[in-house]
């Protein structure tokens, strides 16, 4: 049974933004306690040229494939079914880590106007619900999250033009910007990079909606890409904003700087407005969250790498209801750990594994299908394969900062995902011998033995001339 398609380029843009613009409401201020103001400028421009292209892949590759499984799919049919699995493991657990820690500041914004309120069951709670409401579909899903990243971006804006102008009553302190401009020298600058990926974390999650989009060849790229230009201003103005109103020591350990800088302000519109969009904000991401790591579980599954048992999709509401419930019980063991930066991290990490991977695949995929037609890429990205080869730098690059006070995070997170490999690698050999062809986006073109139609691929690739792709 096929999911349904009916989403369109608003709810691919609902999708990204919503999952990643709590990453402007909390969790980029760590940049600040590593490197002070210009570490977290330095963070938010570095990560950001490497969300630019992992974006364009991620538009080229899904608009190509449009498969449900994403970042996973890329890699199983143009790296290898081992590295495909680690990918697809490593974005459920960037999904469901950032789920988790969007509850934890639900739980702790609660916490914080009504006393003696139990975080963890204010966390349970809000995963539950959000679980329950992906179990009826995408479409409702999304929809709510259109609504609610509207809003959280809007109020962003409105705080955003008030403080540049002065109009509303908000008075920047730029003495705050010069105290704690550069408080560690450079190692902070660079220590700061390891938390910049958390401004964009997950927009390559857009393009996992392939599947279930009425026209996926226009509504991913064009819904990735603007999403991607709406976090970049957002990004931009969340700085701005917060270094100006937060003291550099205070903002680097705010649980949530926005609605922090809105309290500073004192001015009650602003301070009502951030406080609903750091609540809206962090549903819209645990929502897109539990989507995408559903939809990676349940390629993993569609594909037999985990039990086919999460395959199946809901006769009525067309939805892979059971990947979906058992995002819950994983989302719920991290957000009961209560350590917000802990779980920030191990997000972060996953996400840069697959970072590696994203482009690497879109590499791969030139090099075999070098022709252009609308057959094979229908979308075509620029300046392709070298800023492929570029984001894969930076990604390694960030990954080498959490060396500085989270070494035996990253070693864990490395060595985690060493032992799927291995283990995803024998289970592909298990079943290698039915199910080779899924492997090979020969059969989606219709070859379907690409061990003898070598031939057929081979006039295709003439046919492309010698573009190289472009």
């Amino acid at each position: 049974m096929e999911l349904e398609k009916k989403l369109r380029p608003y709810h691919v843009w609902a999708l990204g933004v919503g999952i990643v613009l709590v990453g402007e409401y909390m969790g980029w201020n760590f940049t600040v306690a590593k490197g002070g103001i210009l570490g977290a400028l330095l963070a938010m421009i570095v990560a950001g040229v490497m969300y630019i292209i992992i974006s364009i892949c991620a538009s080229e590759l899904g608009a190509s494939t449009k498969l449900a499984g994403g970042p996973y799919d890329w890699v199983r049919l143009f790296v290898g079914p081992g590295a495909a699995a680690i990918v697809g493991l490593g974005v459920y657990m960037e999904y469901i880590a950032l789920s988790a820690a969007d509850a934890i500041v639900v739980g702790q914004l609660a916490a914080a106007y009504i006393p003696g309120i139990n975080v963890q069951a204010v966390a349970l709670l809000i995963l539950a619900i959000l679980t329950f409401i992906n179990y009826r579909g995408a479409v409702t899903a999304l929809t709510l999250n259109f609504f609610l990243t509207f809003v959280a971006a809007i109020a962003i804006l409105l705080f955003f033009l008030s403080s540049a102008t002065g109009i509303g009553g908000v008075t920047l302190h730029p003495e705050n910007l010069f105290s704690g401009a550069i408080p560690y020298g450079m190692v902070g600058l660079f220590a700061a990079l390891q938390f910049g990926p958390w401004f964009y974390l997950g927009i390559e999650g857009a393009a996992m909606c392939a599947e279930e989009c009425k026209k996926p060849t226009r509504a991913v790229p064009l819904g990735q890409q603007a999403g991607m230009i709406t976090l970049l201003l957002m990004a931009g103005m969340t700085l701005f904003i917060c270094s100006g109103l937060i003291d550099s020591d205070k903002l680097g350990a705010s649980v949530y700087p926005l609605f922090e800088a809105a309290q500073n302000s004192g001015v009650g519109i602003f301070i009502f407005l951030l406080a609903v969009g750091t609540l809206f904000t962090c549903i819209a991401s645990a929502n897109g969250c539990v989507n995408d790591s559903s939809r990676s579980w349940f390629a993993l599954a569609r594909d037999e790498f985990v039990s086919d048992w999460f395959a199946a999709v809901h006769p009525k509401y067309k939805s892979p209801y059971r990947a979906v419930i058992f995002t819950l019980p994983v989302a719920v063991g991290f957000a009961f750990s209560g350590y917000l930066d802990q779980v920030i991290t191990f997000s972060i990490i996953s996400g840069l594994v697959c970072y590696v991977m994203i482009p690497f695949a879109l590499i791969r995929f030139r090099k075999m299908y070098p022709t252009s037609t609308s057959q094979v890429r229908p979308y075509i990205g620029p300046l392709q394969p070298y800023i492929a080869m570029f984001a894969i730098v930076i990604a390694v690059v960030i990954m080498s900062t959490f060396y500085w006070a989270y070494q035996l995070n990253l070693i864990f997170a490395l060595v985690f995902y060493v032992v799927a490999y291995f283990y995803f690698s024998w289970r592909y050999k298990k079943m290698k011998s039915t199910r080779k062809a899924q492997f090979s986006w020969d059969a989606k073109l219709g070859w379907p033995d690409p061990e003898v139609q070598l031939g057929q691929k081979a006039q295709v690739n003439t046919e492309g001339g010698n573009n190289n792709g472009n």
